[in-house]
């Protein structure tokens, strides 16, 4: 009973030696590209137009004094114009993320879009991968920033988006891409030593029971 006490008091000091963080971060850098689709145009780094009347635009996200962890606005792709499926498949969107801290940058899994796009329907899809980082939110697309003893980690939540069509969602013709940031700075909890009777343990050294 008395090792078993121990082990709860250890992991209860443990536990509040990990604390969250302020961060602001931004997507500013992404691209929305064409990828070489035929009949697209690259209007700019951020919009294309596909022959056919309809034009992607990726606009960023951003947030200040984020307290780790918590789910993000990573941006959104607005779809307009006018269409009858149109193929979008081959269209690529890179994030790119800007943390501060560490005061560094990183570049999100590429998403990928497919299917088709008409003025009033979609069936168009964005899908981000691999599932490269894990965290509390899961096994997602992400990318770790690192930097000056820092390191926060930033995850795609909703990996498989559909596009909305020119006439649908609200706000209208938009899609929106969450995410998540995690503080995963390593945690070097210090050295304890404790005694309960004949129990004691050493945490970051040698652990015995006697």
């Amino acid at each position: 009973m008395k090792v078993l006490f121990l082990v709860f008091w250890v992991a209860g000091v443990l536990a509040t030696t990990a604390s969250a963080s302020l961060i602001n971060y931004n997507t500013t850098g992404s691209t929305l590209s064409c990828n070489g689709v035929a009949g697209c145009v690259q209007n700019t780094t951020t919009s294309i137009t596909i022959v056919g009347g309809l034009t992607f635009t990726y606009n960023t996200g951003s947030g200040s004094n984020v307290l780790t962890p918590s789910i993000i606005n990573l941006g959104n792709i607005v779809t307009t114009g006018t269409g009858t499926n149109v193929n979008v498949t081959g269209l690529l969107l890179t994030i790119n993320v800007n943390s501060t801290p560490p005061g560094a940058g990183g570049t999100l899994p590429n998403g990928a879009i497919s299917g088709s796009i008409s003025t009033n329907s979609s069936g168009a899809t964005l899908l981000f991968s691999p599932n490269n980082t894990t965290t509390g939110f899961g096994t997602l697309p992400g990318v770790n920033i690192a930097g000056g003893g820092q390191s926060f980690t930033y995850q795609i939540l909703n990996p498989s988006l559909g596009l909305q069509a020119p006439t649908v969602g609200n706000p209208v013709g938009q899609s929106s891409i969450q995410g998540a940031v995690t503080d995963t700075s390593a945690a070097t909890p210090p050295t304890i030593t404790k005694a309960f009777g004949a129990a004691s343990i050493l945490v970051n050294q040698t652990t015995s029971f006697t």
